[in-house]
């Protein structure tokens, strides 16, 4: 009596670019999860944390205030990190729709972050002249604005260049075949 066996194809090198950016997202997850939790606890924790006063403005001293007093951000933040989290486990695991979601967050990231970068300067633009006027004076509480744009911006171009890579670099053949778990029948 024949009978053919599956087996599993040879084991298919993995990419450390893959494994390295399923490792960033999860810490990045992780951090974000950390700042929603401690933002939710009692008391001045985020702040504490932050080592900022809510009220202080600056970019750490905005995030710390939009996030004490919004649940709906908060829970927001926490259900992107929970789905971020989940997915770049499964990319790690490397499950075969795992590779398909995570292009599919990276194209959003990338279309978010452009939109964001876009939204940035008109933001800015809707000021009084008196706040853009008064952003250079280190004396005013809006001051540091023009400093914050030209940060956000650089950090939004990091940003849709590491989404556009990792959309990029999650299509390569090489990629994809570490994916592919299909079984075949074993010789012999």
């Amino acid at each position: 009596m024949t009978h053919t066996t599956l087996s599993h194809r040879p084991s298919v090198p993995r990419s450390p670019a893959v494994t390295g950016l399923a490792w960033g997202f999860i810490l990045f997850a992780l951090a974000t999860l950390l700042l929603v939790i401690l933002s939710r606890a009692p008391g001045d924790a985020l702040a504490m944390t932050l080592g900022v006063d809510a009220s202080s403005g600056g970019l750490t001293g905005g995030v710390a205030w939009m996030i004490e007093r919004s649940t709906r951000v908060a829970s927001l933040l926490l259900l992107g990190a929970l789905v971020t989290l989940g997915l770049a486990v499964a990319l790690l695991r490397r499950l075969p729709w795992a590779r398909h979601a995570f292009i599919a967050l990276m194209a959003a990231g990338f279309v978010g972050v452009l939109g964001g970068a876009a939204l940035t300067p008109l933001t800015f633009s809707l000021l009084p002249d008196a706040a853009t006027t008064e952003a250079v004076n280190v004396e005013d509480p809006v001051a540091g604005l023009v400093g914050l744009l030209g940060g956000l911006i650089l950090i939004a171009t990091l940003l849709t260049a590491l989404f556009a890579w990792a959309g990029w670099k999650l299509t390569t053949p090489a990629v994809r075949a570490e994916f592919e778990h299909a079984p075949v029948p074993a010789e012999g």
